[in-house]
């Protein structure tokens, strides 16, 4: 299709030999740093999302829709890799890898495009496409919303939204309907399924501002333009401040924070502070971990929290200045602080810091940093032209290797939870974890022990508030500890608030537990059967039922909880013994 263009037609000119080996440099970078990382298992979320989903399970859009209305397109993809591949993590891993890499091609594809512009044809011939799209690709900070499974949202929220930016280039740069109808079509589609794959993808209308402003500063719609999004945004953020103390705008409170631990200004001074620390890790990515000791907010009296805002506003002053003289990475900048609008700014969530929400904002630095090393440095040092790309060469290296070895980690659960807790040492969660990946491999002494440690350190309630999924673990180490009276006040007090399923089901799972262990066998039975009721696919529960059933002398119904247990993992010991015992075969 020719556009009548003549800026968009010409870098179509290129070999396509040389676009596929680009194309292809990008999958082999990808492939070394992520290719072992087929066999990682599950870790945390993915428990929820998938493990113990019954809507994943059962392939159940219409429940699916229902409950993640907003990222309906992420767990329909884990649906669907349940119906393929079951529980084997391979498939999973696989997806996700393939995700990545499309997007990581999208933002390819947009800096192609923005070389196109009016502003960006300076840049053009420099490189510049492949390098942003290989640092995306090969950075270690990518590797939580990656390598995680149930952090695939973040993945597709980011390709679906760097499609979006593309069709909307390629709309502005066509000339006639009838060329520029179908990316107008394509716009609409990949916007709507970016919002159907994680709710950061709100921000897609400003960062078409920045494309307009940045990209097209003589066209006559920049002024309006202009105005209108700034009035836009600035309506937007005052009702949210507004939800506050305003009771008839109560409900768009509910829908604008998942928590109710902190205020929206407490949780803006937080994420002041936060993006730094995301920034820190982007240009020096030591240290990454997936749980951070971070849930008590700073506020606006820490002078810390001033001095790291006055940096941000420098930073976005600086990119406002040099939209003339550097255009491609002033866009860089100014889109990383828009992709990071809904997690980091007055929307309040419970955890404070997670690394896979830099996912799409690192395509922003990916394109500043490209067009530093590859475009403005060389023309700033003409003698040491050479000095800029050695650079970028040198780094994309070690990212390379610092992602592989970081997904080395992943592969290890337990020495990646026991990295974690030295990083962390103050964190729960993951000495929680820490002390179930030691009783799965056969550690009890050391699970045992570390349980009774968390057990002695945290009393009930906790100073800080926790994540529903925790405090289920919490209770889980009182029981293993043997403080029964502490788990039951766990489970109880927690049962009260509103849970999700599989939290609820864990619940009831500590509270049986506790109740069998005092030889309370018939209330026993009752939580097996409720937490059943929430997913009768979990073999530990159906063995738990079995063994209340058997202590009450009810050998027919353990026969069948047996039964089923070993229907569901055939090489259950314990199942096996028991069906022995009591003459009903394995």
């Amino acid at each position: 299709m020719r556009s009548g263009n003549p800026a968009l037609e010409e870098p179509d000119r290129l070999a396509k030999p040389g676009l596929w080996l680009q194309a292809w440099l990008i999958a082999a970078a990808i492939g070394f740093s992520y290719g072992h990382t087929l066999d990682v298992p599950f870790y945390l979320d993915d428990y929820l999302t998938v493990q113990t989903n019954p809507a994943v399970k059962q392939f159940d859009l219409g429940r699916l829709w229902h409950e993640e209305p907003l990222r309906f397109l992420g767990y329909l993809s884990l649906a669907l890799d349940y119906k393929l591949h079951g529980l084997e993590v391979a498939g999973y891993h696989f997806s996700n890898l393939l995700l990545h890499f499309l997007a990581a091609l999208a933002l390819w594809q947009l800096v192609r495009e923005l070389v196109k512009t009016p502003a960006g044809q300076n840049a053009a011939g420099a490189g510049l496409p492949l390098a942003a799209a290989l640092l995306f690709a090969v950075h270690p900070l990518q590797t939580q919303a990656v390598t995680y499974i149930s952090q695939r949202f973040a993945v597709l929220a980011a390709l679906f939204y760097l499609t979006a930016l593309v069709c909307y280039l390629r709309l502005r740069l066509a000339s006639g309907l009838r060329h520029r109808l179908p990316w107008g079509v394509g716009l609409v589609l990949a916007a709507a399924l970016a919002l159907l794959s994680k709710q950061n993808a709100a921000t897609l209308p400003l960062a078409i501002l920045w494309v307009e402003m940045v990209c097209f500063p003589a066209s006559r719609h920049a002024a309006g333009l202009r105005l209108g999004a700034l009035a836009a945004l600035g309506l937007g953020l005052g009702l949210l401040w507004a939800v506050n103390y305003l009771p008839p705008l109560k409900f768009l409170d509910r829908l604008t924070r998942e928590t109710d631990w902190f205020g929206r200004s407490d949780y803006l001074a937080a994420q002041v502070k936060v993006l730094w620390w995301y920034l820190r890790l982007f240009f020096w990515p030591l240290g990454l971990r997936l749980d951070y000791a971070a849930h008590q907010t700073p506020t606006w009296s820490d002078p810390w929290v001033i001095v790291a805002a006055w940096g941000h506003l420098t930073l976005i002053g600086l990119a406002l200045w040099n939209l003339k003289r550097a255009p491609l990475a002033a866009f860089g900048v100014l889109f990383y602080y828009t992709a990071h609008l809904v997690e980091s700014s007055i929307v309040p969530i419970r955890d404070l810091i997670f690394e896979h929400r830099t996912y799409l904002p690192n395509a922003g630095l990916s394109i500043a940093c490209a067009f530093g090393l590859l475009v403005w440095l060389p023309r700033r040092l003409p003698r040491l032209a050479w000095l800029g790309p050695g650079v970028f060469c040198l780094a994309l290296v070690g990212l390379l290797w610092q992602t592989w070895q970081r997904n080395q980690f992943w592969r290890d659960p337990i020495a990646f939870w026991e990295d974690n807790v030295h990083l962390e040492p103050q964190a729960l969660r993951p000495k929680l974890e820490l002390a179930r990946e030691y009783f799965n491999a056969g550690r009890v002494q050391e699970s045992l022990a570390l349980g009774r440690q968390i057990a002695a350190s945290t009393p009930w309630p906790p100073k800080a508030p926790l994540p529903q999924s925790v405090v289920a673990n919490l209770a889980a180490a009182y029981l293993v500890a043997g403080d029964y009276d502490l788990a039951l006040r766990a489970v109880e007090d927690t049962l009260k608030r509103p849970l999700l399923p599989q939290v609820k089901k864990r619940l009831y799972w500590v509270r049986g537990s506790v109740y069998l262990a005092q030889k309370r066998y018939s209330p026993a039975e009752a939580d097996y059967r409720a937490a059943l009721s929430l997913d009768g696919e979990d073999a530990a529960l159906w063995l738990s039922l079995g063994e209340a059933l058997l202590a009450q002398g009810k050998s027919a119904k353990a026969k069948r909880a047996y039964r089923k247990a070993l229907a569901l993992e055939p090489d259950n010991a314990l199942a096996k013994q028991r069906l022995a015992q009591l003459g009903g075969g394995a």
